[in-house]
């Protein structure tokens, strides 16, 4: 069977911003989930459930799909992919149910962060091999971050000296995007300490800052802005030949070479930005082109179960960090 003719079924846990409310099915740009899959050829959504159902039933309405009242009843569509898109306290309650379930999907996609405590953390290390998991740390999905992971590796620029990243909008929320790429680029978390804090995300984990090592990385700062002011999010990286810098909230990439300083003989300096774009407005599209196929099996998980939950504990090693310094 050729299985570019296979199309693949849907169904969204959640009718909030992220899964169906940021955007519209003429919207240029693709910035939930729901436009994502009706985008996508090879995917077609069978229903929304939503504990809200007034908002829900405005969305299925909205997607032209289908409202269930609950998750038991969507998870009787037997669809084949599952999209858990709810605030990130239930995250793991669901997944348990979905895991739990007879009508077990071929994969479930869920928004990050996998959860927030500790206890939740134990509880999803016992979740089954299958279905396949995919946590939505979207910058791995993006193939210009995946080339920076690839020639930072095979020393393309040198070794790494430095890095800091700035976020802002909660430690186990945006936060844990930031140290996933961080490990995404360097490898594993080896010490960290949070050395400030500010409550910007109503009901949540505040913002930490501070510094870290990293396995590929002697130096790593990570720096926090105030969400209630604006949105933030950037990534620099200093090496051996050059300065690395997703900017412009990742939608743009620049990098500067070491050369000889034009003024100062005998020193060195950096050239003007060579920048390009980002897939960081494809991020949807870029996911759900990568489930259509690991469930085709030519591709493996990029942000599978296991990385995930590695994320997850060096945030919480930085998050008890700055207990240890107050």
């Amino acid at each position: 069977m050729n299985s570019k003719k296979i199309k693949y079924t849907v169904a969204v846990v959640g009718a909030g911003r992220i899964a169906v409310g940021f955007d519209t099915p003429d919207s240029r740009e693709v910035l939930t989930h729901a436009h994502a899959i009706a985008k996508n050829s090879r995917l077609k959504l069978l229903g929304i459930t939503d504990t809200n159902a007034e908002g829900g039933k405005k969305a299925a309405i909205k997607w032209g799909t289908k409202f269930f009242p609950d998750l038991k009843q969507l998870l009787s569509l037997h669809a084949d992919i599952i999209v858990v898109a709810t605030p990130d306290s239930t995250h793991a309650k669901i997944l348990q149910e979905i895991y739990n379930s007879v009508n077990k999907p071929k994969l479930v996609i869920c928004e990050k962060p996998l959860v927030v405590t500790k206890k939740e953390l134990k509880s999803i290390r016992k979740l089954t091999a299958k279905p396949i998991l995919l946590v939505n740390y979207s910058l791995r999905f993006d193939p210009l971050f995946r080339k920076i992971k690839k020639d930072l590796s095979n020393g393309i620029y040198g070794k790494v000296i430095s890095a800091h990243a700035t976020y802002t909008n909660g430690l186990f929320h945006n936060g844990s995007h930031t140290i996933d790429i961080a490990r995404f680029f360097f490898g594993e978390m080896k010490t960290c300490r949070a050395t400030f804090s500010t409550n910007d995300v109503a009901g949540g984990t505040p913002s930490m800052g501070g510094v870290a090592t990293f396995e590929r990385c002697p130096q790593f700062s990570l720096m926090i802005g105030d969400e209630r002011s604006f949105s933030a999010s950037g990534f620099e990286i200093l090496t051996e030949r050059g300065r690395l810098r997703f900017i412009n909230f990742n939608y743009e990439f620049s990098f500067e070479e070491v050369i000889p300083d034009p003024n100062y003989a005998g020193f060195n300096a950096l050239s003007k930005p060579k920048i390009i774009k980002t897939e960081r407005m494809k991020a949807f599209p870029n996911l759900y082109k990568h489930a259509v196929n690991v469930l085709d099996e030519v591709e493996r998980s990029i942000s599978p179960l296991d990385e995930a939950i590695k994320s997850q504990e060096a945030c919480f090693r930085f998050f008890e960090s700055f207990k240890k310094v107050i």
